[in-house]
């Protein structure tokens, strides 16, 4: 498997060398990404460009804390593990949904139970397997803002920016999205309900977190409604 994609936080220069060099005796390779502000993470930051972030709390300018609320209005899944002296913060990690926090100074142990947890969660998620190229692609559903089809293409619209495109039917891949947080509101698309942000009653279309807006047909207004409701909810009670 590729390596986990990691960023590292922390305005010290000595802390974020303490880091790589816990994560260059793992077990799991890990590519990582180095950053000396909250600003300048939030500058380069895009949902899907990392599979992990180790965070400090305490830093000149932004905190830690300040920026993964920012972070957060953007990617609500990627896993965020805080790294600091204090644990006056707990509470504010466990709205922001923080899978780990480490106290410093950072234990191998504490790297390696977190890296095989993360190597778990992204090894373990749901995929969409599709054929491009005459190669066979698995990819996490968590990676997919929607699915269009164009002619005779569908074309996979992804968190990183990118896009895939397929010859094929959306219809012929609709059944390995089912019992996942997908719904088709037209003919032509299918969502992940998790990066819908809103639902514009004027253009009855979904409003998606990439800035794009997916079209509702008519006959599909109430349940597309329900169907965003319903998923809201049920994160709602998950978490």
């Amino acid at each position: 498997m590729e390596p986990l994609r990691l960023a590292i936080c922390d305005d010290l220069p000595e802390e974020r060398e303490a880091l790589l060099a816990l994560l260059e005796q793992a077990p799991i390779a890990t590519n990582c990404t180095q950053f000396g502000s909250s600003e300048e993470l939030l500058e380069a930051f895009r949902p899907g460009k990392f599979d992990l972030l180790l965070m400090a709390i305490y830093m000149d300018g932004m905190t830690g804390v300040e920026a993964v609320r920012k972070i957060r209005e953007m990617d609500e899944t990627i896993p965020i593990a805080f790294t600091t002296t204090s644990t006056e913060h707990t509470l504010e990690s466990y709205r922001l949904s923080v899978l780990k926090y480490l106290e410093k100074p950072v234990r191998q142990k504490d790297i390696n139970d977190l890296l095989h947890l993360v190597k778990l969660q992204r090894d373990s998620a749901p995929r969409l397997t599709i054929r491009q190229n005459g190669e066979t692609q698995k990819i996490p559903l968590s990676e997919l803002f929607y699915l269009e089809q164009k002619a005779h293409h569908v074309f996979l619209y992804r968190r990183d920016g990118g896009t895939l495109q397929l010859y094929g039917k959306l219809s012929d891949l609709l059944p390995q999205l089912e019992g996942q947080p997908f719904f088709c509101p037209h003919k032509s698309y299918c969502v992940n309900l998790a990066f819908v942000r809103g639902i514009n009653e004027e253009y009855q279309c979904y409003e998606m977190a990439d800035g794009k807006n997916v079209p509702i047909s008519r006959s599909n207004r109430t349940k597309a409604k329900r169907a965003w409701e319903d998923f809201l909810f049920a994160r709602t009670r998950g978490e």
